[in-house]
């Protein structure tokens, strides 16, 4: 299965530094502040608002070009999640109870995570190397594993 954020977002976003601590709040997540970063470099997020078109579009450029399939996987997993993660400011309650820091919201980082799950669960059957022992019963157990995907297997 390709990798949906190009490896140049991946690393410049893992070198870019956290933000400075704010006195009194919990200091932001690095995987919020990574999957911000990623986002944004994507413009996926511009501006501070997010564009699902923007999402589908820039997560499709990682994919074979050649099938419709993965366009219609990312299309669907994307919308789903944008409304799951996204669209459901959850994260503004803990900000407001001094749980979570304002930096580096958790949304992003949800965001990606649904969406890879989904893409990783609808991943068109082509893709799957079945032929190689291992890579078959790795497949298996993983998409037998309710726990590993439970947040997902219901959307």
């Amino acid at each position: 299965m390709p990798r949906l954020l190009p490896e140049q977002v991946i690393e410049t976003c893992r070198a870019r530094p956290l933000p400075t601590a704010i006195p009194g709040v919990p200091d932001p997540l690095p995987e919020n502040c990574i999957a911000e970063c990623a986002l944004n470099e994507t413009g996926i997020l511009f501006n501070g608002q997010f564009r699902v078109e923007q999402a589908v579009k820039a997560l499709s450029t990682q994919v074979p070009n050649d099938t419709l399939t993965w366009q219609h996987v990312i299309e669907v997993a994307s919308k789903k999640c944008y409304m799951i993660t996204v669209a459901d400011t959850f994260y503004l309650r803990d900000v407001a109870k001094n749980l979570i820091s304002p930096q580096c919201i958790p949304s992003s980082f949800r965001f990606l995570q649904c969406t890879f799950s989904i893409v990783y669960r609808d991943c068109p059957d082509i893709y799957w190397n079945y032929q190689n022992d291992r890579c078959g019963q790795f497949v298996v157990a993983l998409n037998n594993c309710y726990y590993l995907f439970r947040h997902i297997w219901d959307i």
